[in-house]
């Protein structure tokens, strides 16, 4: 009888395990649904029919260290927040705003920054934001892996390559790095 009185506790500390993680379900489907905008260049826009730009190169390169395939869903910007929030895609690669608070609560998760655009990108308070990924809170074994893949292609110089094509300089280190 005591045991009874014990189990709701018990599924209690094992729903958190039992939360489906987005890293499985990416894996499951072979592809990593990327949101972006097609018409903002030099990151994301349509040349002869096909995307193209520095988020199409970053994120297929992404995907490829997660071993999937990219799979790019054009999306506007003002949709983009609620499109990961329903799942309908995985991440975003759009310059959003750092975390919205909706009662109280973050609802999107960021990346570790990848690239560092200087003053000619700077935020409201004269300060250059990071660029990051967005993606849906609560993944923690799918942030890791994207900070993993971002650190190993910082780390081998890919992202330095892609950044110094696409936007005229490379990027991937944060200001005060790369003075140094």
């Amino acid at each position: 009888m005591r045991l009874l009185h014990c189990l709701p506790a018990l599924f209690a500390l094992l729903s958190p395990l039992a939360q489906a993680e987005l890293l499985d379900d990416i894996w499951e489907r072979g592809s990593l649904r990327i949101a972006l905008e097609d018409n903002n260049p030099p990151y994301s826009y349509q040349e002869n029919g096909k995307l193209t730009g520095f988020d199409v190169e970053l994120a297929r390169a992404v995907a490829a260290e997660l071993n999937v395939d990219a799979d790019f869903v054009v999306e506007d910007d003002a949709r983009m927040r609620e499109g990961l929030q329903s799942g309908r895609y995985d991440i975003a690669l759009e310059q959003l705003a750092a975390p919205q608070q909706e009662q109280g609560q973050e609802v999107l998760e960021f990346s570790e920054p990848y690239a560092f655009p200087l003053a000619e990108t700077s935020g409201e308070n004269g300060v250059a934001q990071p660029m990051a990924i967005a993606f849906q809170k609560g993944n923690p074994a799918f942030r890791d892996s994207l900070n993993r893949a971002l650190i190993k292609l910082r780390g081998d110089g890919k992202l330095g390559v892609m950044s110094a094509r696409w936007l005229g300089k490379d990027l991937s280190q944060p200001p005060a790095a790369a003075l140094r």
